[in-house]
């Protein structure tokens, strides 16, 4: 692999699909317009643009080449401005495999090359065979470990990739039952709506022209204003639930988590089949995720954040199981995560901190009812605007806790979901104790803990902790020991006055 190569034509193919899947609003809305135009002709639009795309793709292909030497990749791409990309095996941390509907069809995968401390996305090779995609995971971990450039040839290129399947510790796939209630209560249906919400607004004033509105009004079964709003938030509620059931299902349909030595390996996608590897080095914190929706069944996510991982918005949050049992994860613990298993008292925020957590939440409510009450001359029952507001704050308060052990700190917190996220000690990049005028008064102290996590790291903030918890939280982070919380009666284990534990 010491000579330059391209990769397979199939690479200018799927670099245009790239090209329209970033910009698909705007082309979309471009057409449309171009459509009611018949000065210019749609067909001859539309060819121009494939066209232009197609040769984008094609000159995109041809100026990209790569080789590996001496334990470096080496990446050129580029037409005016040639850029020339080195990354040294011993800073690789993932290397990802996925194979979409094209690529698929020839045989192929992409391959995604992330380095410690960012995502390199210029680092991806679009259209590799598999066979020239293990070659290049297994040389580059073979320079990794320090040892000799391995010959890839042959009946040894077999053998080294029988050896890395015997590696395997333990498989599970996710069951269709599980899969089909991870789609029904996935939290993307937030997403899903504000996508096309936002393809509406922008599509909204060529369908002004048209007589689509006329004829919805002309069939429904009320002829009303009302009845017309009504029937338009119910058809963008359900079209987001099924683009959401959906997008979930083909996501993380033929879902596998495998567990090696020294690594996971996730491998998920019916269309889009996409395959990560994980080192347990680059793990930095365990996250469960509680949904408003799989809470009161017991159901939860399981994801880390990795040092090594990141997707395209820079995230380092990888779903390492996208439904599980809450029962069930302490023995997937044992299984696959030991480190991060232990039983440890936890903290919550004294009673006086209710009221901050729920005054915080019922603020704006509180202020929106206050004016229509004053400036509108609302009723008097406008003020019961402010009572989800205050649930929500006393949901927050009662799900916030903290626990601390020798190697491991917990933090429990709750935006929409409940999180709750474990985390080695020495992995903390940073930890922070704040305290505002208010919390002073009151003695109460904010906790800010953040780790090393894609592109921004990962940050995790609970509010309203007892002030007494400063010194020994400071001492936990100075010094490797095992120490009681206040709060916590050493041997028995129970919560004292004005502290709960669950």
């Amino acid at each position: 692999m010491s000579e330059f190569k391209r990769q397979h034509p199939v690479a200018a193919i799927t670099r245009s699909f790239e090209l329209i899947r970033g910009n698909l609003i705007t082309i979309v809305v471009f057409l449309i317009l171009g459509a009611q135009r018949e000065e210019f002709p749609f067909a001859w639009m539309f060819a121009g643009m494939f066209t232009l795309l197609l040769i984008s793709g094609l000159i995109s292909w041809w100026r990209f080449v790569y080789k590996v030497e001496e334990g470096e990749l080496h990446i050129k791409r580029g037409l005016f401005v040639r850029k020339n990309l080195y990354l040294s095996s011993d800073r690789i941390q993932v290397i990802d495999f996925t194979a979409g509907i094209i690529q698929r069809m020839f045989g192929l995968v992409s391959v995604q090359i992330q380095t410690a401390g960012s995502t390199s996305r210029e680092a991806s090779l679009s259209a590799v065979t598999r066979k020239d995609a293990d070659d290049l995971v297994l040389y580059l971990r073979k320079n990794q470990n320090g040892e000799e450039k391995p010959e890839l040839d042959g009946e040894e290129v077999l053998m080294v990739h029988q050896n890395v399947k015997d590696d395997v510790l333990w498989r599970d796939f996710l069951p269709g039952k599980e899969l089909i209630i991870a789609a029904s209560t996935s939290g993307s249906f937030g997403i899903a709506l504000s996508i096309i919400l936002t393809l509406y607004s922008q599509l909204e004033p060529v369908i002004s022209d048209t007589q689509f509105y006329e004829w919805v009004f002309d069939n429904l079964p009320a002829e009303s204003d009302t009845s017309m709003i009504i029937g338009f938030i119910v058809a963008f509620i359900i079209i987001s639930w099924l683009f959401s059931f959906f997008a979930t299902i083909f996501t993380y349909g033929d879902f596998c988590l495998t567990t090696k030595k020294d690594e996971f390996v996730v491998t998920r996608g019916i269309f889009e089949k996409k395959r990560i590897t994980i080192p347990f080095n680059r793990i930095q914190a365990v996250k469960i995720t509680e949904g408003i929706l799989r809470q009161p069944f017991g159901y939860a996510t399981l994801s880390i954040e990795s040092a090594g991982y990141g997707d395209q918005a820079g995230s380092g949050t990888l779903v390492l199981y996208p439904l599980i049992k809450k029962s069930a994860i302490p023995e997937l613990f044992s299984r696959i995560l030991p480190q991060y298993k232990d039983e440890i008292p936890s903290v919550k925020p004294p009673v006086r901190a209710a009221r901050r957590y729920m005054f915080r939440n019922a603020a704006f409510f509180i202020i929106l009812a206050a004016a229509g009450y004053i400036l509108l001359d609302a009723p008097e029952w406008i003020a019961l605007l402010a009572v989800p507001g205050l649930f929500w704050g006393w949901l927050k308060y009662r799900d916030a806790a903290l626990a601390c052990s020798k190697s491991l700190i917990i933090v429990r917190t709750r935006a929409i979901a409940r999180n709750t996220t474990i985390m080695q000690r020495y992995r903390l990049q940073d930890m922070n104790l704040n305290q505002s005028f208010i919390q002073k008064w009151r003695d109460l102290i904010t906790l800010n803990i953040n780790v090393a996590s894609g592109d921004h790291g990962y940050g995790v903030v609970l509010r309203d902790l007892d002030g007494e918890l400063r010194q020994n939280l400071i001492e936990w982070m100075a010094r490797n020991e095992v120490y009681t919380l206040p709060g916590i009666d050493e041997k028995s284990g129970k919560a004292l006055p004005d502290f709960k534990t669950d």
